[in-house]
Order: C-alpha cells, then sequence, then structure tokens
C-alpha cells in the first residue's frame, strides 16, 4: 500500500473536515476531480503495487491466474493489464454491472467470479486497488478448496427505481443540503 502524496490535490473535497463553514448549517458540497491526472497516477500507483508485490513474493506475472481490480474505470483496467503484460480474458470486470462501487469493487467481483466458477482451488489472484488521496495497493490470494457458499443469505434488497440522490434523501436532510442546488451546480 501506499500514497502519490504529491497528487492529493487530484481527488478530495475542498474545505471539509473541520473547517469552520461545515459547522454553519450550510454545507455545499463539491468534489475537485482531475480526471487525466487520476487515470494516470492510478495506473501508475497500481501498477508499481502489483510489481512490487509479485517481487516480494518471489512470482512473476505469469504465476497469475486471475486480476481483480479495483472496478472506477474500464480504461484504468485496460491500461493497467496492458502495463502489466496481463490478458484481459484472465481480468475479472464488474464496472458495466454495478459502475463504482468504491470499496466495496473487488470483494463483489470476487463474489461474482465465484458464482461463475471462475475462481478455481488454489489459484493465485492478484487484486489492485487505488483511492483518494491518492492511495494505492495490491494483495495476492492463494485461493483454498472450496469454491462453494456455505449458506445462501436470506437477506435481500427491495426494488429501487429512484436515483442516488432519492436514495440519500433522508441523509441530505438531517444534513440540511439543498439537493436541487446540488444538481444544478456544474
Amino acid at each position: 500500500m501506499g500514497c502519490i502524496s504529491d497528487t492529493r490535490e487530484c481527488l478530495h473535497i475542498p474545505d471539509w473536515g473541520l473547517q469552520p463553514g461545515r459547522f454553519s448549517g450550510n454545507i455545499e458540497i463539491s468534489l475537485d476531480f482531475q480526471g487525466q491526472e487520476i487515470f494516470k497516477n492510478a495506473v501508475r500507483g497500481m501498477t508499481e503495487a502489483c510489481e512490487t508485490v509479485l517481487m516480494r513474493e518471489g512470482l512473476s506475472i505469469e504465476d497469475i491466474d486471475l486480476l481483480i481490480p479495483h472496478q472506477a474505470n474500464i480504461r484504468i483496467i485496460q491500461a493497467l493489464t496492458k502495463k502489466l503484460n496481463f490478458p484481459m480474458d484472465k481480468v475479472i470486470v464488474r464496472i458495466d454491472e454495478y459502475a463504482n462501487t468504491s470499496a466495496a469493487s473487488i470483494p463483489l467481483a470476487i463474489c461474482d467470479a465465484l458464482t461463475e466458477g471462475a475462481i478455481k482451488p488454489g489459484m493465485m489472484i492478484l487484486t489492485a486497488t487505488f483511492g483518494a488521496g491518492l492511495t494505492w495497493g495490491a494483495g495476492l490470494i492463494k485461493w483454498g478448496q472450496r469454491i462453494e457458499a456455505v449458506s445462501e443469505s436470506d437477506k435481500y434488497l427491495p426494488e429501487f427505481s429512484g436515483s442516488g440522490f432519492d436514495l440519500l434523501a433522508d441523509s441530505f436532510a438531517y444534513h440540511n443540503i439543498d439537493v436541487a442546488h446540488l444538481l444544478t451546480k456544474n
């Protein structure tokens, strides 16, 4: 794990944390997001993290059976596989199904890979991730023998046809956030 410290301004919420305006009751949320810089540094950071973890374990990319990267952007995933010289047909991609689910993207992709039979006993799986800050990391999973679920959950999510703003409306109201203002902001 690591951080590309000189790029922290590429992805952040300005005036957040303990800034005095945060407690005035008039909260305005904005996100500074410099897409090209994030892309470049995400690919660089995840590539270096993967290479480092492989080196530390005495492995090469040829020893990897599956790559399960953070699911933020298909172009980032493609650039990562190109830099690692790793075939896309051995990469679990779910960005098209779930969009960017942040920290949940790798666990969701693992669950889908298990359900679809893509994970086999004894596989060596490489994971790679990045996030705000810009932080990055990689890890290796040596899969055990079990690939079947121990049990099935009886939990379910009810159908929902609204937007993300609709889903979070109670939270916005609690924090006195003007959602209409957020929707009209560039």
